[in-house]
């Protein structure tokens, strides 16, 4: 399958010269996942503007993020029971249409059609974005996916960055409107991407019906049977149930440094910057090591926590921006570790509903984790809150290295 080109292993740049459905592929997610954050950052300011309430702009990232979660038995099986390659152009063709309904709302001013709008992208998302992370084994030779993992993972912290920054320009220059417009267009060109990718996206295709239940038991009872996969889910739970003290960027830069929206902006930017090496470094310690994988992800965890207990004690934003791009190195190496980990430990027929179990899986705890952050501070301040989940992470990380040893 794979001596058509050659491609020299662990070179990112030779991989993506040397095969073109690679390229296709992180191509259609790059437009399809800046395409995302730029309708995200048009819809955020017309709720806001329409409503003048916080409230309802918070309800955006529930309505983003709840289908995959509550849809997480039919999503799975949908991945692994039909042809992947044609559910995401389907996924991205269909998403015009929300898309669409979007522009109406808009110019409407009804803010109830553009979250039920809103509602039906998310499950376009929620079914087309673990795609690629089930396909990728099946586009690329065993030696490269370690590397194209590493780069389709940074590249969903990429897409928020490119994404929610030219979205702002594009909004404030143009209008909501122009916005929508580029959004449907990266749709558009992503399909089209995907569909010149020739090889399969699964390695046998079936298009049984779909059993939810028995699909649904099949995939618990692989979990119990690979302990292995079962570890890599259980650190990506102890990441996510620490994530939330990243909502608390924000308030260090206004309450702690004193430096307005731009050290926001600096804050979160540090913050992308992290998520976006993380991938490249951890995937360099752990080299082609199982359990050095193992480790290195634990350890990455670790970080994470230790970044932000320091940034808890710092008083200027030089050190602060310093803390969080350490602490989102450790966030970016340790959730593609386990990422990769997942789609080495799962089977082709089995490899959707994982990938779609980890995506569930972490919007559904790091909406826990959020959530929890505002009685945390209430009750605690900021500083022992970010204390807190930071010495979460950093215990977590132990033992859950020392129950992986065992």
């Amino acid at each position: 399958m794979f001596s058509a080109c050659r491609r020299p292993s662990g070179n990112l740049f030779a991989l993506l010269r040397a095969d073109p459905d690679f390229r296709r592929l992180i191509g259609a997610c790059a437009l399809s996942l800046t395409g995302d954050w730029f309708a995200f950052v048009a819809l955020s300011g017309f709720v806001y503007h329409s409503t003048g309430s916080p409230g309802w702009t918070a309800l955006l990232f529930a309505i983003n993020s709840l289908p995959g979660v509550l849809l997480f038995p039919v999503i799975g099986p949908l991945t692994d029971r039909f042809d992947r390659r044609r559910l995401r152009i389907a996924c991205d063709l269909g998403s015009v249409v929300p898309v669409a309904g979007l522009l109406v709302a808009f110019h409407t001013g009804s803010v109830a059609a553009a979250l039920v709008c809103l509602a039906v992208l998310s499950v376009f998302a929620a079914v087309a974005g673990p795609i690629p992370e089930a396909a990728l084994p099946n586009l690329v030779s065993g030696k490269d996916l370690s590397v194209a993992q590493t780069a389709l993972g940074s590249l969903y912290s990429a897409g928020l960055l490119v994404g929610a920054g030219l979205g702002g320009v594009v909004t404030a220059a143009w209008g909501p409107s122009a916005t929508l417009v580029v959004d449907g267009a990266s749709f558009v060109l992503s399909a089209l991407l995907v569909a010149r990718i020739k090889r399969p996206f699964s390695s046998s295709v079936s298009t049984r019906r779909l059993r939810v239940r028995a699909d649904t038991a099949e995939l618990w009872r692989f979990l119990r049977a690979t302990p292995v996969a079962a570890a890599w889910l259980w650190l990506t739970a102890g990441l996510r149930l620490c994530y939330g003290m990243v909502g608390l960027l924000p308030v260090y830069a206004l309450d702690r440094f004193h430096v307005g929206d731009a050290g926001v902006g600096a804050l979160y930017l540090a913050q992308g910057l992290g998520a976006v090496l993380g991938p490249f470094a951890g995937r360099r310690l752990a080299g082609g090591s199982t359990r050095r994988r193992l480790y290195v992800a634990a350890a990455a965890l670790a970080v994470f926590g230790l970044g932000y207990l320091v940034l808890a004690h710092v008083s200027g934003l030089g050190p602060g921006l310093a803390a969080a791009l350490a602490g989102h190195l450790g966030v970016g190496a340790c959730a593609i570790l386990a990422l990769n980990g997942l789609q080495l430990a799962a089977p082709d027929h089995l490899r959707g509903r994982v990938m779609v179990l980890v995506f569930s899986l972490s919007s559904a705890l790091q909406g826990v984790s959020t959530l929890a952050v505002a009685p945390m501070t209430a009750a605690l301040g900021m500083t022992d809150t970010t204390r807190v989940l930071g010495l979460l992470a950093v215990a977590y990380a132990i033992v859950w290295s020392t129950r992986v040893r065992g």
